[in-house]
């Protein structure tokens, strides 16, 4: 009989991450002020990534549920005058990516058998470092506005693939100076992406290769 996996189906996290990046550049470039419409595809894309995680795994499911709905309440309320609620979005979308992160790595890490799943678990867990630093980064602009040379003070939606490029160009340590920060703070959480960004590589390269190294010495 064959072993049923108790691991979350890495395939739907990779897809919604690549779907939120890009419709996140088709919006900024095409579509610019649609707020409305953006929000709802962070939503959609970021809830078809719950479609993987494992049935068993309740608790997650129903936090992942209920990040996601007061993102999109929170996030409507801030299209009134009257509300801004930007921060209480903001924070809810930290807290899904970096539930999403522990939970990915926990499975990638912690595994003696390496699959494609377990592979595209290890893609997912470096594309969620960058999309969760680049939320950090925009509530960071929230509260000290002036944070970053290159990034004007908007609303966050109409900030987002800005710092979601800047985020990933840190992260993989390319670094081409377009946009810098500006103040102390944001100047920690940059060269602190840098340094997990070019650790986890290592880390996760060298257990790869030695998980697979262990599974072909008990395969023979």
């Amino acid at each position: 009989m064959k072993k049923v996996s108790r691991d979350d189906n890495f395939y739907f996290l990779f897809f919604a991450l690549l779907g939120l990046l890009f419709t996140s550049a088709m919006m900024q470039q095409l579509f610019e002020g649609g707020q409305k419409m953006i929000l709802a595809l962070i939503i959609v894309c970021l809830a078809l990534s719950i479609v993987g995680v494992n049935h068993k795994q309740t608790f997650y499911r129903s936090w992942y549920g209920f990040l996601l709905t007061l993102a999109a309440i929170s996030g409507s309320f801030s299209f009134f005058e009257d509300y801004d609620l930007s921060l209480v979005t903001l924070a809810a979308l930290l807290f899904f990516l970096l539930s999403h992160t522990y939970t990915a790595l926990k499975q990638v890490m912690l595994t003696d058998y390496v699959s494609r799943n377990q592979i595209v678990g290890s893609v997912c867990v470096y594309l969620l470092l960058g999309m969760s630093w680049a939320i950090i980064y925009l509530i960071q602009i929230e509260i000290f506005p002036q944070s970053f040379n290159g990034i004007e003070d908007k609303a966050w939606i109409d900030n987002l693939f800005e710092v979601i490029y800047f985020s990933f160009i840190t992260l993989t340590t390319v670094g081409y100076g377009d946009i810098s920060p500006v103040l102390p703070i944001p100047k920690f959480f940059v060269f602190l992406e840098s340094l997990i960004g070019s650790f986890y590589l290592a880390i996760m390269v060298a257990s790869l290769v030695s998980s697979r190294l262990n599974q072909s010495d008990h395969q023979r």
